[in-house]
């Protein structure tokens, strides 16, 4: 009996190992089949990122040229506006104005940036303190007296 128990011991074990073997494979193939498909469909959703940046490029070098091509056509308009307004011997303060302009524009395009500059400084910036001592604002800064209305004449 000594040697029967021991192999029915040895066979239960090899038994329960096998189905114990097949149940791990099982689990663990599901989630490796998982893993594996979840890496495929992000290796898929960055080739179609990288797509799409290749065509927002191609998008944006495009508007680009647009853009640049509009602005050779609105100077040779502008040149063209000029040279008739001074072939018909106009002299309107718009077409005087577009003609510094233009030459204005032509000489230096940094001095566009002074000038705005300083037009924001001529236009009186607001400022968020008082001249007084402390330097901070009151309540009522700025706020005019409250007048009366006239009142209607009476009959």
């Amino acid at each position: 009996m000594q040697a029967s128990s021991e192999l029915i011991f040895a066979l239960s074990g090899v038994i329960t190992g096998i189905i114990l073997g097949i149940l791990g494979y099982r689990l663990l193939s599901r989630n490796h089949r998982e893993s594996n498909l979840m890496q495929q469909k992000l290796l898929e959703s960055e080739r179609q990122v990288e797509e799409l940046k290749a065509r927002m490029g191609t998008h944006l070098l495009d508007a680009h040229q647009h853009i640049d091509t509009l602005r050779t056509t609105a100077d040779q308009l502008e040149h063209q506006l000029a040279h008739e307004a001074r072939y018909w011997q106009l002299n309107d303060e718009k077409l005087q104005r577009l003609n510094l302009s233009d030459v204005v524009n032509r000489d230096a395009p940094a001095s566009n940036v002074l000038n705005a500059s300083e037009s924001t400084l001529k236009s009186g910036v607001p400022r968020d303190y008082a001249d007084g001592k402390n330097g901070t604002l009151s309540e009522d800064f700025g706020l005019k007296e409250r007048e009366q209305a006239p009142q209607p004449p009476r009959y």
